[in-house]
C-alpha cells in the first residue's frame, strides 16, 4: 500500500506575495476614499433602494458556489465571469483549479484531466449532458480541443447522478454552453488578445507571437420565445520548447578496473521545438419556448485544431561502436548507484535531427433536446451525435558526419549531466552547422535514412435518451425514469514508410537552396546545428517504401460499442428527526455489446480477425444531504454510495495479434489486444462536510474511498491460434498457445481526503473588501498494482498531493489574481516513439499564473475592459525520470523541458 505523502504547506513566491501586498494596499486605500458599492454595483438614485449587481470574478465565484451548494450530488463547478470570458487557453486550465482535479501538461499546455488520482480514461466527459467522443487514442478527452471562450460553465460530478449518461468511475465532467433564453437580454461580446512566448523564436520560420479573438452574440426574439446564441473563437498560439532527454542508462565496463559497477548514459538528445497552433471553434444554440410547458433547444459545436511542429536538435548513442572511449570520467552516487555524469566521449558521432510534424483534429457535436411539462408530469427527449477525427504526420530525418561505422568521428564530445534538476551541457569539437561536413545519412545505423508515421483516429457516437418525471408530495419529491441508447465506433490506424537516399543510399550534402538559418542549442551547450527545409529535402534526395508490416497488429484496429441503459430514480425531501434530509436514490441497468476488429500478423503475413463480448451491469447510487443548520451553524453533510464503472481503453480492446510458432517448443505464442475485456468496476463511498458563509464563501472537507474489484493489466493467457497464418516450416503441436495481452485481474483501493474553501476578506475586516482567497488541497493513496500483483509501479495519473490556490482582488473596476497549481510526482501516460502509448515518471510541478485588468464601469466606454495575463509565470520546467529504477532502487533523470512564459495583452468589449 502506498502511504500518504507528507503534507505540504501552502506557499507563495515573492512575486505572488508582492501582488498580494499591492492588492491589500489598494483595498485599504480604496476603502478610505470611498465606501459602498462592489464591482458592478448599480448606483442608488434618489429615493430608490440601491440594487447590487455583482459582476466579474466575484459573480463567477458566487455562481459556482451556488451550483455546489444546491446540487444533490457532490460536485465542483466553475462558471464564466461573463459570456466568452473564461480566462484560459482551453477549458482544461479552468477545470484543473478545482478541488481534487489536476491536469497533465502536454507540449506545454494542460490537455488531459485526472480526477481524484485516477487516469483520464477513468472519467467521463459530457457536453451539455451528452457523452462526447475524443481525438485521443482512447476514451480520455483532450480538453485543449474546447476553447474556454465557448464554454459558459463546467460541473464536475464526483458522485454519480443516475439520470446522467456516460459517467465515469472517478467522476464526470459536464461542459455547458450558454442558454440564450436564460440570459437577461441581448449581449454582444468581443475579446482580443496578443500573445508572446518568452523563449523567443527557436526555429526559423516559426513565430514566437500569436493572438486570440472571440466573438459572442446572444439575443431573444418574439417576446422571449426564441433565443439565439452564436460564438466564434480563434486561437493562433506559438509554442517554443527547449528540451533535454536521456534515452537509457546501462552498465559501462570501459572505465578501468576500479569502475566496473558504473552506470552510464547510453543515449541522449538536446532539441529545440517550435509549434504553430491554430484552433477555430464555433458554438451555436437555438432555443424555442412558446410557453412555460415546452422548451426545445438545438446545440451545435465545432472545433478544428491544426498544429505544425518543427524540431531540430542533436542526439547521440554511446553504444554504437566498440571503439568509443571515455576520458576524465566524473562519477556521482545516487541512492547507492554509481552514475557516470561527466567527462569526454572519444570517437562519438552525434545524429542531427530535422523533423517536421503535423496534426489536424476536428471535433463536431450536435444535440436536440425537448422538454414538455403536463401538470405534475414532465417528459424529455434528447438526440445527439458527435464525431472526432485526427490525422497526423510524424517525420524524422537524420544527418551527421557520415553513416554509422564510417570511421568519420567526432573525437572530443564533452558532457556534464546534472544529478538533480537542470539542463546538461554537451560540448562538441565539430561545427554542426557546417553544410560542407554534415551529410544526410543513416548516422545511427537504423536501417533507414528517414522515417514517416501517419497515425489516424476517427470516433463517432450517436445517442438517444427518453425520460419521464413525475413530481410527488410527501417525503418523495419525484420519481424519474427513462431509456438511453448509444452506438460508438472508433478506428485507429498508422501507416509507416521508410525513406532511403537515392544513388544506393549514398550520403548527400544539402544544397544551398534548401538550407535554413542554423538552430541554436546553446541552452544545452551545443552552439547550433544545421537546419534545412525538411519537406524539400525529402522530395529531392529520398525514395519511399512501405515499412513495418508487423505494426499493423498494434496500430490498425476498430471498436464498436452498442449500449442500452434503463434508469430509475426517486428524489427525497424529508426530515430525519430534527435534521432536514434531501437527495436521491436510483439505479442504472447498463447492457453493452462490444466488437473489435484487428489484424493477425505472423511472419509478415496478415489476416483480418475480430472478436467481442457483451455484459450487463446494475449500478445503484445514493446521494443524501443532511442540513444541520438548525443546530450546527449552517453545516451540511453529504453522503454518497454507488457502484461505478469505466469501460476499458479501446487500444487494449483491439483484436490485433502478432505471433508465431517457436522453433524450440513448437508452440504458438504472441502478444496483442483483448476484445473480451470487461470494465473496471468499483464500489464508491463519499462523505463531505460543507459550511457556507453568505454567497461567496465556504469551507469543505471530504473523504472518498473507491474499491476497484478488478484492474486491467498485461497477463499471459491461453489463446486459440486456429486459422492464423503460419508461413514457417515449423508445425505446432497444438493450436492452443499463450498470448500476452491485457486482461481483468486483481483490483485494489483508491482513497483520499480533500479540503477546499473560498473566503472573502471583507467578512473579517472592511478594508479587505474585494480581496479573496480560493484554495484546495487533496491527498490520495492507492493499493493498486497497475502491472499486476508483485509489481511496484504507481497507479497512472495519481499524484499523492494536489494543491490549488488563488488570491484575487476585484473592486472599482480593478481586478487581479495570482493562481498556483501544484501536483506531486506521478506516473503519467505520454506519447512515446512514433506516437505510441508509453509511461514516464513525471516529477512534481508548481505552475503560477497571473492576471491583472481594469474594466470601465461608467460613461460612453462602459463595457470596455483591459487585461494582462502571464501564464506559467515561473517558467516551471516539465521534468521526468526514467520509468524503472536501478537495482538499488534509485532513479536517473530523464527529461528536462521548458516551455517559456505565455504573455497575453488584450481587451474585452461587451454591449
Amino acid at each position: 500500500m502506498t502511504h500518504f505523502p507528507q503534507r505540504q504547506a501552502f506557499c507563495l513566491t515573492p512575486m505572488a506575495a508582492a501582488i498580494a501586498a499591492a492588492a491589500l494596499l489598494l483595498a485599504t486605500g480604496a476603502g478610505a476614499q470611498q465606501t459602498g458599492t462592489a464591482t458592478g454595483e448599480t448606483a442608488a438614485t434618489e429615493g430608490v433602494v440601491p440594487s447590487v449587481v455583482v459582476t466579474g470574478m466575484r459573480r463567477s465565484i458566487e455562481n459556482s458556489i451556488a451550483i455546489k451548494r444546491d446540487a444533490d450530488s457532490i460536485v465542483e463547478a466553475v462558471t464564466a465571469e461573463d459570456i466568452g470570458k473564461l480566462p484560459d487557453m482551453s477549458i482544461a486550465e479552468s477545470i484543473a483549479r478545482l478541488a481534487g482535479l489536476t491536469a497533465q501538461r502536454v507540449e506545454g499546455r494542460a490537455q488531459v484531466i485526472s480526477i481524484r488520482g485516477l487516469a483520464p480514461d477513468f472519467s467521463g466527459t459530457l457536453l451539455n449532458g451528452r457523452e462526447q467522443v475524443s481525438t485521443s487514442n482512447n476514451r480520455g478527452a483532450e480538453y485543449d480541443q474546447y476553447p474556454s471562450e465557448l464554454i459558459n460553465g463546467v460541473t464536475v460530478y464526483k458522485t454519480p447522478e443516475v439520470s446522467l449518461m456516460g459517467q465515469g468511475l472517478s467522476g464526470t465532467v459536464d461542459l455547458q454552453t450558454v442558454r440564450p433564453l436564460d440570459m437577461p437580454g441581448r449581449t454582444i461580446a468581443v475579446n482580443v488578445r496578443g500573445e508572446k512566448n518568452s523563449n523567443g523564436k527557436l526555429n526559423e520560420g516559426v513565430s514566437d507571437r500569436g493572438g486570440r479573438l472571440s466573438i459572442s452574440y446572444v439575443d431573444q426574439f418574439l417576446n422571449n420565445t426564441v433565443g439565439v446564441a452564436v460564438g466564434f473563437a480563434h486561437l493562433d498560439a506559438p509554442g517554443q520548447q527547449k528540451e533535454y532527454k536521456s534515452w537509457w542508462w546501462g552498465a559501462e565496463n570501459n572505465l578501468g578496473p576500479d569502475n566496473q559497477d558504473v552506470i552510464a548514459l547510453k543515449g541522449a538528445e538536446v532539441t529545440a521545438t517550435s509549434r504553430e497552433m491554430v484552433r477555430d471553434g464555433l458554438m451555436a444554440v437555438l432555443e424555442y419556448r412558446p410557453d412555460r410547458n415546452f422548451r426545445s433547444a438545438l446545440d451545435l459545436y465545432y472545433s478544428q485544431f491544426d498544429q505544425k511542429t518543427t524540431m531540430r536538435g542533436a542526439m547521440w548513442n554511446s553504444h554504437q561502436w566498440s571503439n568509443i572511449a571515455y576520458r576524465d570520467p566524473v562519477i556521482d552516487t545516487i541512492g547507492g548507484t554509481r552514475l557516470l555524469t561527466g567527462g569526454t566521449l572519444v570517437n562519438l558521432e552525434p545524429i542531427l535531427r530535422n523533423d517536421y510534424n503535423e496534426r489536424k483534429d476536428k471535433l463536431a457535436a450536435f444535440g436536440w433536446n425537448n422538454r414538455y411539462k403536463l401538470d405534475r408530469w414532465s417528459f424529455e427527449s434528447d438526440l445527439s451525435y458527435s464525431h472526432a477525427k485526427r490525422r497526423e504526420q510524424v517525420l524524422e530525418t537524420y544527418a551527421g558526419l557520415g553513416p554509422a561505422n564510417s570511421g568519420i568521428t567526432d573525437n572530443n564530445f564533452k558532457f556534464n549531466i546534472p544529478v538533480g534538476a537542470g539542463l546538461p551541457v554537451f560540448t562538441p569539437s565539430v561545427d554542426f552547422t557546417n553544410a560542407n561536413l554534415m551529410r544526410l545519412a543513416d548516422v545511427g545505423g537504423w536501417g533507414k535514412d528517414a522515417d514517416l508515421h501517419q497515425p489516424r483516429v476517427e470516433d463517432k457516437l450517436g445517442a438517444l435518451k427518453l425520460g419521464a418525471k413525475r413530481d410527488l408530495e410527501g417525503f418523495l419529491r419525484y420519481v424519474e425514469g427513462g431509456l438511453y441508447f448509444s452506438k460508438r465506433e472508433k478506428e485507429h490506424g498508422d501507416t509507416n514508410h521508410y525513406y532511403f537516399l537515392k544513388n544506393g543510399r549514398a550520403p548527400a550534402l544539402v544544397s544551398q537552396d534548401l538550407l535554413r538559418p542554423s538552430t541554436s542549442l546553446a541552452f544545452g551547450g551545443i552552439p547550433a546545428v544545421i537546419s534545412y527545409d525538411v519537406m524539400g529535402v525529402l522530395d529531392k534526395y529520398y525514395d519511399r517504401q512501405p515499412a513495418r508490416p508487423d505494426d499493423q497488429a498494434l496500430q490498425d484496429w476498430g471498436v464498436t460499442e452498442k449500449t442500452s441503459t434503463g434508469f430509475a430514480k426517486v428524489g427525497i425531501d424529508t426530515e430525519l428527526g430534527p435534521v432536514p434530509l434531501r437527495g436521491n436514490v436510483g439505479v442504472q441497468a447498463v447492457h453493452v455489446n462490444q466488437e473489435s476488429r484487428g489484424v493477425a500478423v505472423v511472419g509478415g503475413q496478415l489476416k483480418a480477425i475480430s472478436g467481442g463480448a457483451s455484459y450487463t451491469d446494475f449500478l445503484p447510487s445514493m446521494n443524501l444531504i443532511f442540513d444541520l443548520g438548525r443546530w450546527s451553524d449552517a453545516w451540511t453533510v453529504r453522503f454518497g454510495a454507488a457502484k461505478t464503472l469505466a469501460r476499458p481503453q479501446m487500444s487494449d480492446m483491439r483484436a490485433g495479434v502478432a505471433g508465431g510458432v517457436s522453433q524450440t517448443t513448437f508452440e504458438w505464442s504472441g502478444s496483442g489486444g483483448n476484445p473480451q475485456l470487461e470494465p473496471w468496476r468499483a464500489n464508491s463511498y463519499d462523505l463531505s462536510m460543507e459550511k457556507y458563509f453568505g454567497k461567496r464563501s465556504y469551507i469543505a472537507g471530504a473523504y472518498f474511498y473507491k474499491k476497484l474489484k478488478t484492474y486491467i493489466y498485461n497477463q499471459q493467457t491461453a489463446h486459440d491460434f486456429t486459422g492464423f497464418p503460419n508461413p514457417s516450416t515449423v508445425e505446432p503441436i497444438t493450436n492452443i498457445g499463450t498470448l500476452n495481452r491485457p486482461a481483468n485481474g486483481a483490483g485494489g483501493m483508491v482513497r483520499g481526503v480533500e479540503l477546499s474553501g473560498s473566503l472573502e476578506g471583507g467578512m473579517f475586516w472592511d478594508p479587505l473588501d474585494g480581496i479573496g482567497l480560493i484554495a484546495s488541497v487533496s491527498g490520495t493513496e492507492s493499493s493498486i498494482h497497475p502491472n499486476g500483483p508483485g509489481t511496484k509501479e504507481k497507479l497512472p495519473g495519481l499524484s499523492g498531493v494536489v494543491r490549488n490556490i488563488t488570491l484575487y482582488y476585484e473592486k472599482h473596476g480593478f481586478s487581479t489574481r495570482v493562481s498556483q497549481r501544484y501536483r506531486s510526482a506521478y506516473r503519467g501516460e505520454v506519447t512515446g516513439l512514433f506516437a505510441q502509448r508509453s509511461f514516464s515518471e513525471i516529477l512534481a510541478e508548481k505552475q503560477i499564473d497571473f492576471q491583472i485588468g481594469y474594466a470601465i464601469e461608467q460613461g460612453p466606454y462602459k463595457g470596455l475592459s483591459f487585461l494582462l495575463q502571464v501564464n506559467n509565470l515561473n517558467n516551471e520546467p516539465y521534468q521526468t525520470r526514467q520509468g524503472d529504477p536501478f537495482a538499488s532502487g534509485a532513479y536517473a533523470p530523464e527529461r528536462y523541458t521548458t516551455y517559456g512564459r505565455q504573455m497575453l495583452l488584450g481587451l474585452n468589449y461587451k454591449l
